[in-house]
């Protein structure tokens, strides 16, 4: 098998967390199928990767951090615009610390788009195997095809 770009490993590292963590999905024939990597890379990615303690130690939701990221933003752009006329920016620090919360920030919303695309779309499947397994593993497969091009 071709060694993955580094790109391409972070693409399929992120999907492997997407549904391990997020979805909860621990079997490992599962994973493979849905991540497209082999049971060996998928058991190494997840000791590499910590994702037993990762999901064993959120303390946080993404809506709570989220919340916490926006506060600390708002404070940070309130002691700016606090400042005298002439001196309402930001310095060198500051402004790489608002920077990098913007990015994660950024980060935090698509990661819980994509998280909530994944459960609307294991709940429809759910529903439809219910009448027609041959439907749900169609659009099981389109869904995961889906998935994946949003982690692109």
């Amino acid at each position: 098998m071709a060694r993955l770009s580094s790109k391409e490993k972070k693409k399929a590292q992120e999907l492997l967390e997407l549904y391990y963590v997020d979805r909860g999905i621990t079997n490992i024939d599962e994973l493979v199928l849905k991540v497209g990597k082999t049971e060996k890379t998928i058991r190494k990615w997840i000791v590499e990767l910590k994702l037993d303690k990762f999901k064993k130690n959120i303390v946080l939701t993404r809506s709570e951090q989220l919340r916490l990221m926006l506060e600390e933003l708002e404070q940070i752009n309130t002691s700016i615009h606090e400042k005298p006329d002439g001196a309402r920016f930001a310095d060198f620090k500051l402004a790489q610390v608002r920077r990098q919360l913007i990015k994660d920030i950024k980060d935090l919303e698509t990661k819980a788009l994509v998280s909530e695309h994944v459960n609307s779309l294991t709940v429809f499947i759910d529903f439809v195997k219910k009448e027609n397994t041959d439907d749900a593993l169609k659009i099981g497969n389109y869904a995961n095809v889906f998935i994946k091009k949003l982690l692109n």
